[in-house]
């Protein structure tokens, strides 16, 4: 419990300081965007046909538009610290819950594409760890390294001309059911896998050449036995570590694959406020993404903490 509590304090300090620094920058670069915030908003609510110069000026009033970007600021980042996001400009809706409801949708999505990148790059992973130099191990390598630079929305569109388009096999977009899925998991899982499946044969490498594992196979025992009982525990920290630097960039990635399949997550959500300048609901989804960022940081770090507690304690002494 000793090293967990500096782990806690450190990130809660953190998660305070990124809180803060993208509440600022969000601001800053909503209000330096070219074009007239109020107009925006007046298209997006009332469509274009009805706006006129008396209804834009209404907005700009009734949402507070008119005031000097000093005091928009301080008030910004007073409701950041106590989470209230506001207001969507364009639905009226609160930013907390279409946050809530996006985020649900992206949540669904990143876990199936994980949980694809995992099936394909453990087991691909641990054999090519096992055998390196192997035919199979070139083999991935090289792949990996061309799927890592195929951008998403490639690999998104190649999946939707064969498997929708071709085979009709599953739906071009949307999210009605669940066969709406598995083409954009697989789109982003493809991705993850490329990455994790080196990682980890890296990891697996490494642990095998260590003093301890060649000290049990003096001893007598099987190669598998090794592997399961003292390999796998000590090579899934880097792992897991690098499966939680993916979990936070799959929130990145999402944004193009979630326009790509019209999926109604958090991605799509912020893009189609930066269409409409929606401000509320583009600062309160960027500080969002900053915290869940921290939030994942830190259950890594509690991950690693309980596969290896002396590592890490002497870890976060060294921090401190």
């Amino acid at each position: 419990m000793g090293e967990v509590v500096p782990i806690l304090r450190t990130h809660l300090f953190r998660g305070i300081a990124v809180g803060l620094v993208v509440a600022s920058l969000s601001f800053i670069v909503v209000h330096l965007t070219k074009g007239d915030t109020a107009l925006e908003i007046a298209i997006a609510r009332y469509n274009i046909d009805i706006t006129n110069e008396s209804l834009v000026e209404q907005i700009r009033v009734e949402e507070k538009l008119d005031q000097s970007l000093l005091i928009q600021y301080g008030r910004w980042i007073g409701h950041t610290f106590t989470f209230d996001f506001g207001h969507s400009l364009v639905s009226n809706e609160k930013v907390t819950n279409l946050l809530w409801y996006h985020f649900r949708y992206t949540l669904i999505l990143s876990a199936t594409a994980m949980l694809i990148s995992l099936v394909i790059a453990l087991p691909l992973g641990i054999v090519c760890g096992m055998h390196p130099g192997s035919v199979l191990d070139n083999i991935s390598g090289l792949m990996s390294s061309a799927l890592v630079a195929v951008p998403h929305f490639i690999t998104g569109v190649l999946l939707i001309l064969v498997f929708a388009i071709q085979l009709q096999w599953f739906p071009v977009a949307g999210f009605f059911t669940p066969s709406h899925l598995l083409l954009p998991a697989v789109t982003l899982g493809i991705g993850l896998a490329a990455f994790s499946n080196r990682v980890i044969a890296t990891a697996i490498v490494n642990v095998r050449s260590a003093a301890f594992y060649q000290f049990a196979r003096m001893k007598g025992l099987t190669e598998s036995r090794v592997l399961l009982h003292h390999g796998i525990k000590n090579a899934s920290i880097p792992v897991i570590t690098y499966i939680g630097l993916q979990t936070a960039h799959l929130l990145d990635g999402v944004l193009v694959v979630e326009t790509l399949f019209a999926w109604p997550g958090i991605g799509k959500l912020i893009l189609d406020s930066i269409l409409a300048r929606d401000i509320p609901v583009i600062q309160g989804a960027s500080l969002f993404i900053g915290l869940v960022y921290v939030f994942i940081n830190a259950t890594v770090d509690l991950i690693c903490i309980a596969l290896d507690p002396c590592r890490n304690t002497t870890e976060t002494s060294q921090w401190e």
